[in-house]
């Protein structure tokens, strides 16, 4: 409204001189309202171009500030990316050490675990220090051995609360970089003695097996793998195996009702 006013004064202005110039013809008057319309027009260029620049001004205001922050932010974030780098790093290096020692490595011999690595034996042998007495460890023969009176309860194939544990902390061993790639094998035995308690042969029956020693150790060796499986050993690189009384180690039945795994 006060730009309007302002056009409209000087062009009476501008009338007013040509008034008191005698200058009243026609031609004129229209000069004048042609030169006020092009001032109102550029006073309209000048205003939006002005809004223009408020505009870019608040713009630059808010990429300004958001510069300040990332600015005071900077040594917070560069510290956690490098953080993150560092894991990822240490992550990759572990794994390419495994795989590098996988395939540089002779193919073992059966029941052999002298191509275990290092990593892998030290793991295992300190579940066996949390352990103590709880089964024994081959690192030549890569054999972990748990003895059934231990491991089960008698007729059973329910794994003890204490083995439980240990099988679950080897789990994490296994299926752990150092494990990468290795294959295991449990495999269950038990004495000579046949299997007569009705409870037994009624669990065996519910499970598929058959009433028999072979038929507990089978049972046995596949509730040892459940456990390393849940634990996160990939299912696909384990095997059962039950071999009833068929492999005894000598005369003491105890020492003949075992469960053992094999590491290759």
């Amino acid at each position: 409204m006060q730009r309007a006013l302002a056009v409209t004064l000087l062009a009476l202005a501008a009338v007013m001189v040509l008034t008191s110039l005698g200058c009243t013809t026609e031609d004129r008057y229209r000069a004048v309202v042609l030169r006020n319309q092009e001032q109102e027009k550029m006073l309209q260029d000048k205003d939006m171009q002005l809004a223009q620049m408020n505009e870019r001004v608040k713009a630059l205001q808010v990429q300004k500030t958001d510069t300040e922050q990332m600015l005071a932010d900077k040594d917070r974030l560069i510290t956690s990316v490098e953080s993150e780098r560092d894991a990822y790093k240490k992550a990759y290096e572990e794994s390419s050490t495994v795989v590098k020692r996988i395939a540089g490595r002779p193919a073992p011999l059966p029941g052999s675990g002298e191509g275990l690595p290092e990593a892998l034996s030290l793991g295992i042998e300190q579940v066996l220090r949390s352990h103590p007495g709880l089964f024994e460890f081959d690192r030549a023969a890569g054999r972990l051995r748990f003895a059934s009176d231990i491991a089960f309860a008698s007729g059973s194939n329910a794994v003890q609360p204490d083995t439980q544990t240990a099988l679950r902390q080897l789990a994490t061993v296994l299926a752990g970089n150092a494990g990468m790639g290795l294959s295991t094998t449990v495999v269950g035995h038990t004495d000579s003695d046949p299997v007569k308690k009705p409870a037994t042969i009624a669990l065996l029956k519910g499970l598929g097996k058959a009433p028999t020693n072979a038929g507990l150790s089978e049972a046995r060796a596949e509730a040892v793998a459940a456990i390393l499986v849940s634990g996160g050993v990939d299912a696909g690189h384990v095997r059962t195996e039950g071999k009833g009384a068929t492999e005894p180690l000598g005369q003491d039945k105890a020492q003949n009702r075992r469960v053992e795994i094999f590491l290759k």
